[in-house]
């Protein structure tokens, strides 16, 4: 961390651009990373002894914006701080180069790390936006220009109606409870403002792009969308008298998710990798904490994101416990039950309850 800035910047530039996309490609003996010479068969881990591969680079990768190790990278653990390099967004940053302030900064915003427009992160952007989590980002903000249109004032840029987010699919208890179940899933689209909009917006494609680089979308969409389900029924039963809306409880069952594949790949580890991952959880669980506490922010929705998150997670990733070990082989379909059958549950305990204001003429 004592390297001057001059040698750090040089250093950047002469590092050649690997993301763990090239990493992964390499170790299945896909196609050579822009600048590593190509061997045509996977690339042995250069740390683990021995002479490293031909045209192998000599560094360790980390991610940076999910925070989470790929199961196959190479490990990172008894190394020194010169021989760690970031996938931050697209641009390997060697960690040598961060001042000890920077360094959290490219954990919890890495695009703030070196040019956020250079040709590389241009090429990166553009390759987000083709992603589930980009995809449904493009979604929310189209809905939210369609509410401060229906809404009639400019002032809904800032605040919109509860009126308008009421029709436009808002969580409300009595109208779940009779029958309007679709409102589970409608409300992810919404929010009410569009402070409320960005802070959701920035939070999930900081977190959740590079988790569905590493999971696959078919696994964070699932994952997403029943976030967002449990996040509105635990509102419902917990808050049935409020309008909720907004995506942070599928947001939060990424982060449940996680915790999840944290635990399954934890002795796989390295050292580094380890404090890494604490420093950015440590991170992610203060703004979540600060945020979760705020004035009108619906807990009970955020912590039914959390824990559907972490059950399915723990069922998507008992792969990576020990063979030996009972989750691991029953951990997929004690997840996939625990879940089908709480939710089947829930849609019975709505059906015309009349405590969730079912029949009262002022919910419709």
């Amino acid at each position: 961390f004592g390297q001057s800035k001059e040698r750090a910047s040089k250093q950047a530039l002469t590092m050649p651009v690997r993301t763990m996309d090239d990493i992964r490609k390499e170790r299945e003996g896909g196609a050579a990373a822009p600048g590593v010479a190509g061997t045509g068969a996977a690339t042995p881990n250069p740390w683990a002894g021995g002479a490293p591969a031909a045209g192998a680079a000599q560094g360790n990768y980390t991610t940076a914006g999910g925070y989470t190790p790929i199961p196959d990278q190479h490990s990172m653990g008894g190394v020194g701080a010169g021989d760690v390099f970031i996938d931050a967004c697209g641009e390997t940053v060697p960690v040598s180069s961060l001042s000890p302030w920077q360094l959290p900064m490219a954990m919890c915003c890495p695009c703030c790390i070196g040019d956020p427009c250079s040709l590389n992160r241009k090429y990166w952007y553009l390759a987000q936006m083709q992603t589930f989590i980009g995809i449904i980002s493009i979604v929310e903000i189209c809905v939210f220009v369609i509410e401060v249109v229906l809404s009639g004032t400019w002032g809904a840029i800032l605040d919109v109606p509860s009126g308008t987010l009421a029709v436009m699919g808002g969580k409300v208890a009595a109208l779940i409870a009779a029958g309007e179940y679709w409102r589970l899933v409608t409300p992810v689209m919404l929010h009410a403002g569009l402070f409320h909009l960005l802070i959701n917006i920035f939070t999930q494609c900081m977190f959740g792009i590079q988790l569905e680089r590493e999971w696959g979308a078919a696994q964070i969409s699932v994952i997403y969308i029943a976030g967002g389900i449990y996040g509105n029924i635990l509102s419902v039963l917990f808050a049935p008298q409020a309008l909720s809306i907004g995506c942070s409880g599928a947001i939060f069952a990424l982060f449940g998710a996680q915790v999840a594949y944290i635990v399954g790949m934890w002795r796989q580890l390295g050292d580094l990798q380890k404090k890494m991952l604490i420093l950015s959880l440590g991170l992610s669980f203060l703004f979540i904490a600060a945020f979760s506490f705020s004035v009108g922010v619906d807990m009970s929705a955020h912590l039914g994101g959390f824990l559907v998150g972490n059950v399915l997670g723990l069922g998507y990733f008992s792969h990576l416990w020990a063979e030996d070990n009972w989750w691991h082989q029953h951990g997929k379909v004690v997840s996939w039950s625990v879940v089908g059958t709480t939710f089947t549950l829930s849609l019975i305990y709505f059906w015309h309850n009349t405590e969730l204001g079912y029949g009262s003429d002022a919910a419709y």
